[in-house]
């Protein structure tokens, strides 16, 4: 006689592993009924996307960051510091927009690299540092501006900001087809690579009854994601360099030596350590790249907007903080994927685009954006308490 054990389902489990989805869904619907059928109109989302590409580009890799129990206050500022920058030496010198570029991220190495040997080398709190540096870049932005709007960009920050991919056909947006299917082509290959490697070299018994799944369901938002595009503008640049450049980090901190190192750091960099890792180093590497990363989100800020400001980047930090922790980011370190940082900081963007179509007081709104973070830390923290007392059970 056979006896079956029936498996219990552990419903908060299934449920934090997919509260991002459900909170999307249910978020996504409120709006729709609240604004009359406003938020899900293709020009909308269309919309959307491109406000929450900016602060999506600064989670990319504020979530490493936040992985190695790290963290960067200054990103909002710095932002806002190298867009003012970029507009003077537009305005000013009339410098060539490529050559502007080139010296943003020239300054944005020289800030990573200090960032990164501060906190990496000298071992001093990144908290303090990057808090620090916050009020030094708003300084800066206000001196070197006087207080004034300076503007308009042009060239290829203005484009990075607000120009369109152009068609093929010069009436359909039938480029937004071809690059949204080659950006779904190259998941599925990566995918399907990283599992085939991972099975050959013994890191995993084969799990494709879980990845294959896994994989149609992102596709099909991809598919849907490229359709809203192709119904209004089609691609823009901003989104372009948002969907790459989430694919390449996430390429990186997945299948890289960097990578694992950056997930090891948060994990116990004590062990870390005694393994061999140099984590000075690796730190240093880190905020570099997240310091041009930052970069590159102040070119498309200050080509979206078109000038820039004293008030610039102010509070993109925590957007893009609270986007990392609501996609899935421990707040302690130790766990995070880039696409889940992205993810999220799109639906914080999405709350943000709700209330303002609703026309919610702007003291609401940070009331909401507030109560969005806290209940993440504390899902987070219940989740991780659960997990102990499992473990310690058996």
């Amino acid at each position: 006689m056979t006896n079956k054990i029936k498996k219990k389902v552990d419903l908060f489990s299934l449920f934090y592993k997919n509260s991002l989805a459900v909170e999307t869904i249910i978020i996504f619907l409120i709006f729709q009924v609240l604004t009359n059928g406003m938020f899900m109109s293709f020009r909308n989302l269309s919309n959307l996307l491109m406000q929450g590409a900016i602060c999506s580009i600064i989670a990319i890799t504020m979530c490493l960051v936040i992985v190695t129990c790290n963290a960067d206050l200054s990103a909002g500022r710095f932002l806002g510091m190298l867009g003012m920058v970029a507009a003077l030496l537009q305005v000013n010198t009339k410098l060539p927009s490529i050559v502007v570029v080139l010296i943003i991220y020239a300054i944005a190495l020289i800030s990573g690299l200090g960032h990164g040997f501060l906190i990496g080398y000298m071992k001093l709190p990144a908290f303090i540092i990057t808090l620090t540096t916050q009020l030094v870049f708003l300084g800066i932005n206000q001196l070197v501006s006087g207080g004034k709007i300076v503007g308009p960009a042009t060239g290829i920050i203005d484009q990075m900001g607000n120009g369109y991919i152009p068609t093929i056909s010069g009436t359909y947006n039938d480029t937004t087809i071809i690059i949204g299917a080659a950006l779904i082509a190259v998941y599925i290959a990566m995918t399907f690579f990283k599992e085939n490697k991972n099975i050959k070299q013994g890191l995993t018994e084969p799990r494709w009854g879980k990845i294959i799944p896994k994989t149609i369901v992102i596709s099909v938002l991809a598919a849907a994601v490229t359709f809203v595009l192709y119904m209004h503008k089609g691609f823009s640049y901003a989104m372009l360099i948002l969907f790459v450049l989430t694919m390449i980090v996430s390429y990186v901190s997945n299948n890289t030596k960097f990578g694992r190192y950056v997930y090891a750091i948060g994990g116990n960099v004590n062990a870390a350590s005694l393994s061999g890792i140099n984590v000075s180093k690796e730190i240093l590497k880190l905020y570099t790249l997240h310091a041009v990363m930052v970069a590159t989100a102040a070119l498309v800020y200050l080509g979206r907007l078109g000038s820039a400001t004293t008030a610039s980047g102010n509070g993109y930090e925590f957007t893009a903080i609270t986007g990392c922790v609501v996609g899935g980011t421990a707040i302690t370190g130790g766990r995070g994927t880039v696409a889940g940082a992205v993810v999220g900081t799109i639906f914080m963007a999405a709350i943000d685009n709700g209330m303002s179509l609703m026309n919610v007081d702007a003291s609401l709104q940070y009331i909401v954006r507030g109560i969005v973070l806290l209940f993440a830390i504390m899902l987070d923290a219940y989740a991780n308490n659960r997990k102990a007392k499992t473990v310690q059970a058996a």
